[in-house]
């Protein structure tokens, strides 16, 4: 497969995600797929499955109202993705709001169409050099 191909898989599931639709975003994931929290967050857990995910993903945005993640840049990278992204959101009880301040980045890992791995991490450093960069 292409890698721009990649790239607007994951594109995809971002905008079905913002948009209200997370079946669409599920549907591009593999049913196996391990999501990877970021390695410095106290329980950097590991989701593994579809299910997991759904799970994982309710319970970290549920305490926030508007919650969304803008994509700042896309980088190509073969098989992988990187998602430099903006998490914006107000917290539900608080009123607390995000901002969007940092950016944040994910490697998404595809096979045939469909993402198998996601790793997230605090800041884009750690991303970019997992991808020699």
């Amino acid at each position: 497969m292409m890698s721009s191909e990649n790239v607007e898989i994951v594109r995809r599931a971002f905008d079905a995600w913002n948009s209200g639709d997370p079946e669409a975003a599920l549907d591009l994931l593999d049913p196996d797929i391990e999501w990877r929290l970021p390695p410095n967050f106290p329980d950097a857990e590991v989701w593994h499955g579809r299910d997991a995910v759904v799970e994982g993903l309710a319970s970290v945005t549920g305490a926030w109202d508007e919650f969304r993640v803008d994509v700042h840049e896309f980088i190509d990278a073969g098989d992988r993705v990187v998602a430099l992204v903006r998490f914006h959101g107000r917290a539900a009880i608080t009123g607390l709001d995000l901002g969007g301040v940092s950016v944040d980045a994910q490697i998404w890992t595809l096979r045939e169409c469909r993402a198998v791995e996601v790793q997230m991490y605090n800041g884009s450093g750690e991303a970019l050099a997992a991808i020699g960069r």
